[in-house]
């Protein structure tokens, strides 16, 4: 094993220590990107470690994986919509961000970054994260690299970090249409990491 492997191990092994003491309340976000897949993946990793996960996904983001995938890998109930009866929440929206310790929006293509960014509330994943601005949120963007690097997506994106939300990525690699570019989503270690430095900071607040 190279050293630079031997360290990311030590640094996984870390963060799932991390998540495993402080046990944080994740709600994830999941928007319609074709690296919704990862999404399933990172839900996994967080319950592994420990963390409560519950997910809220568009309608798009269904379009690429079913809400029975994240459901299957967390035990928790997904939601989609702001219509639909739940057993658990009225106010869906509200009660889901008052439950979370911390909100995670990956992928976040360049369609929800601009409607967290400008308050547009027209389903239950915009609504949640015009709720959730007060709350430590981490937005993992992936999207084309055109669109990425268009004038107004950067600006989207200088908002969100001046609301206070945190980014992690995209990185460059190659995208679903086989371009090698920067605009795709960090990948879930990466982001499971991202919310252990989150959680170690609520612990150190507390």
């Amino acid at each position: 094993m190279s050293g630079e492997s031997k360290n990311n191990s030590k640094t996984n092994r870390r963060a799932l220590d991390s998540i495993h003491k402080t046990r944080p309340k994740v709600l994830l976000g999941v928007s319609g990107g074709i690296a919704a897949y990862k999404a399933v993946d990172l839900a996994s990793k967080l319950t592994a470690a420990g963390a409560g996960v519950k997910t809220v996904m568009t309608e798009n983001a269904c379009r690429f994986v079913g809400p029975k995938s994240f459901e299957a890998v967390t035990g928790s109930p997904v939601f989609t919509s702001l219509w639909t009866k739940s057993e658990e929440y009225r106010i869906k929206h509200v009660n889901l961000v008052d439950w979370a310790d911390i909100v995670v929006l990956a992928p976040a293509t360049a369609n929800i970054i601009a409607k967290i960014t400008n308050g547009i509330c027209d389903d239950l994943l915009s609504a949640t994260f015009c709720v959730c601005w007060q709350k430590p949120t981490l937005l993992a963007p992936a999207m084309n690299g055109n669109m990425w690097h268009n004038p107004a997506v950067q600006r989207n994106v200088e908002r969100a970090r001046e609301m206070g939300f945190n980014l992690i990525g995209p990185t460059k690699g190659r995208l679903a249409n086989g371009a090698i570019a920067e605009g795709r989503m960090s990948e879930p270690q990466d982001i499971l990491e991202a919310v252990e430095k989150l959680a170690s900071k609520i612990k150190k607040s507390g």
